[in-house]
Formats: structure tokens, C-alpha cells, sequence
């Protein structure tokens, strides 16, 4: 019996390397968490904020953040002592048209 590949076929132009370090950024549900304050407010967030919001220590929220900028998912800005946050308009279409 002879088995042959499925119609579908493999998708050439599919960047299989960053969605595995996407999904691997997004393998944490509290990552997921930020991820979602980013996506839903209107300006960058302030480090601060996440820390009072989750209720983590500043070590523990720079190692999940670290994670997402490596990632391309979130973009970081200095302001004097603290970090802000926000999400590149193309890390979002990136994940939008992976996710369509």
C-alpha cells in the first residue's frame, strides 16, 4: 500500500523557526497576561505597573519580559529609572495574520 502527502503540502513561504520562538516566548501563561495588558492599552506601560497589576517581584517581570523583546513581541523604552512597554505594530499583524 502506497501512502501519499497530504493535499495541503508543505506551506514554502511558513517561517516555521520564528513561530516555534513565538510560541516558545508565549509558552507562559503569565507572559500571555502581559501580553494582553500591552494589546489592549492605548500607550506603553510602565514597569511599575505591571509589577502592582501581577503582583511579582521587578527580577521575576524583567525575565518574562526579556523573553518577549528577544521575541520581537514587545518593544522597550527607557524613561529615566523605569521601562515602558508596548507592542510593534508588526509583531501584532505578525501574530494576527499567523493566528488567521
Amino acid at each position: 500500500m502506497s501512502v501519499s502527502p497530504p493535499a495541503a503540502g508543505v506551506d514554502a513561504g511558513l517561517d516555521a523557526e520564528r513561530i516555534a520562538a513565538v510560541a516558545k516566548a508565549l509558552s507562559e501563561p503569565l507572559r500571555v497576561q502581559i501580553l494582553d495588558v500591552l494589546r489592549r492599552s492605548d500607550e506603553a506601560v510602565c514597569q511599575c505597573e505591571l509589577i502592582a497589576l501581577f503582583e511579582i517581584k521587578q527580577s521575576l517581570l524583567s525575565h518574562h519580559m526579556r523573553k518577549l523583546t528577544d521575541a520581537g513581541l514587545v518593544a522597550v523604552e527607557r524613561r529615566h529609572k523605569w521601562a515602558y512597554y508596548s507592542i510593534p505594530a508588526e509583531a501584532f499583524q505578525e501574530l494576527t495574520a499567523w493566528l488567521s
